[in-house]
C-alpha cells in the first residue's frame, strides 16, 4: 500500500482526498476558494449584522473599525469586495474609496465598494461616493434581500 492511498484512508490532515474520489478514483473534486469581503464599519453590532445577512455566500471576512484601519487590512492580503460605512470617525468610506481607487496597487484600486449609509441626505451622500468611486450604494437601514441584490450585482459568485 503506497503512502498515499495511506494518508487517503486515515484521513490525515493535508490529504486531498475526499469521499467522492475514494468512491471514484481518478476523479477530481474542484475546492472552492471562498470570496473575502471587508467590513469597514465603527460599529461592531452593524458588522456582525452584516455577516449574518451575508451568510449564504459563505465569505470569508476581514472587519475594520475605520477607514485608516480599513486601507492596512487591504495592504495586508487580497479582498474581493469592501462594504463600508460613510460616516466614520476620522477617515470617511467616500474618502476611504477615494485612497483605494488612487492605490498604486491595482487589485486594491480595481476592489469593489458598496457604501452604506444612514445619513438624512441621501442624494447628497450617494453624489459624494460615486465621486468617489464606489460601486453600490445603499442607505441604512438595509434589509437582508436588498445586501444580498447589490452584493450578487457586484460580485459575481466564484463558481
Amino acid at each position: 500500500m503506497t503512502a498515499a492511498t495511506l494518508s487517503s484512508i486515515a484521513g490525515v490532515p493535508g490529504s486531498r482526498s475526499t469521499s467522492a474520489e475514494s468512491a471514484r478514483p481518478g476523479l477530481k473534486v474542484a475546492t472552492k476558494i471562498p470570496q473575502r469581503v471587508l467590513l469597514v464599519d465603527d460599529s461592531r453590532s452593524i458588522r456582525t449584522l452584516l455577516k449574518i445577512y451575508l451568510m449564504a455566500r459563505s465569505f470569508e471576512y476581514v472587519e475594520a473599525e475605520s477607514g485608516e484601519e480599513a486601507l492596512k487590512q487591504l495592504e495586508q492580503g487580497l479582498v474581493d469586495l469592501v462594504l463600508t460605512d460613510y460616516r466614520m470617525d476620522g477617515m470617511s468610506g467616500a474618502e476611504l474609496a477615494e485612497a483605494m481607487r488612487s492605490h498604486s496597487d491595482p487589485r486594491i484600486a480595481r476592489t469593489p465598494i458598496l457604501m452604506m449609509t444612514g445619513e438624512a441626505n441621501v442624494s447628497e451622500v450617494r453624489a459624494v461616493g460615486q465621486k468617489a468611486g464606489i460601486n453600490a450604494f445603499v442607505r441604512k437601514p438595509v434589509s437582508c434581500a436588498q445586501l444580498m441584490t447589490l452584493v450578487d450585482t457586484i460580485l459575481p459568485r466564484n463558481l
